[in-house]
């Protein structure tokens, strides 16, 4: 079964720990890249989140990104201590300039901007529990985008499947052509000696000869058998359990270069036509492939 590289999953936890929010989202790329934004102080849970990343993936760039609110009874207030001291200072400077009475009051301070402000997420230390809910929260955001990624990969194998077919078409076509490339050469040899005719001599054997030479250099059976194999384990490929995309890719430039080879022997317009309907297909498989894992 196939799976895409492109991917997206989300997961919510809350607890007496706190709130968490997971993003888990994935893109294409040759191998497999982790990039984790975690909250400050929190690095410690990058090798345990990489691991779960490992298990479940093979290829893609995966983004993690966890998000931690703490509890609503635990919230704490951060004090701009520069701030007010700044504003004291001003204030006094104020009273003394213009002689007017009064002390600083802290209503009035504390209506300044800035002076008081939510503590950070990395005030909260990173226990065990809090790391395990982490963890436990990871495993699901990623095992939503595996989901999203095997839904999209049903779906291009589902589209690769059809292309196949279209390729085994066309090349029933060129090898149902090509039994009779030997007669048309014959027939495309005599048409030019006929044009010549009264200036050559026509001897039966060296024509017979002529023939043979050229259907021998426009001969395509191997090239027809190649492509029909590598068909054959593409199509097995589609069946397989493990990352295939890499494998994909391979055969699609195998086939590609056995078309080409196809279009550069035989010059008959019905092979031409289906070749280069060939060569379209597995342009298009090979855009699809580079999404699979």
């Amino acid at each position: 079964m196939l799976t895409s590289m492109t991917g997206y999953g989300s997961a919510t936890y809350e607890g007496e720990e706190g709130s968490l929010r997971v993003v888990a989202s994935s893109v294409n790329h040759r191998f497999l890249e982790l990039q984790l934004r975690l909250p400050e102080g929190w690095q410690a849970l990058e090798p345990r989140i990489r691991r779960k990343v490992q298990a479940l993936c093979q290829r893609g760039r995966i983004t993690v990104s966890v998000e931690y609110e703490r509890p609503a009874q635990a919230a704490v207030v951060g004090i701009n201590r520069e701030k007010i001291a700044a504003y004291i200072a001003w204030l006094r400077q104020i009273k003394e300039d213009f002689s007017l009475a009064g002390e600083v009051d802290l209503h009035v301070l504390a209506a300044f901007p800035d002076v008081l402000h939510p503590a950070s997420a990395a005030a909260t230390p990173l226990t065990e529990t809090l790391a395990e809910r982490v963890e436990a929260t990871v495993q699901c955001a990623l095992r939503a985008m595996i989901e999203m990624r095997q839904a999209e990969g049903r779906e291009l194998e589902h589209d690769m499947h059809k292309r196949l077919d279209i390729l085994e078409r066309c090349l029933n076509e060129i090898e149902a052509d090509a039994r009779s490339l030997t007669e048309h050469y014959r027939q495309k040899l005599l048409d030019r000696l006929d044009a010549l005719k009264g200036t050559l001599s026509l001897d039966p054997t060296r024509l017979a000869q002529e023939v043979v030479f050229l259907a021998s250099r426009a001969d395509i059976s191997e090239e027809i058998v190649r492509v029909r194999s590598h068909l054959q384990h593409y199509r097995s490929l589609l069946r397989a359990e493990e990352a295939v995309g890499k494998k994909l890719d391979f055969l699609l430039q195998e086939m590609n270069r056995e078309v080409n080879t196809i279009l550069s022997k035989a010059g008959e317009l019905t092979i031409c036509s289906a070749a280069l309907q060939m060569k379209a297909e597995i342009e298009k498989l090979r855009e699809q492939a580079q999404n699979v894992e």
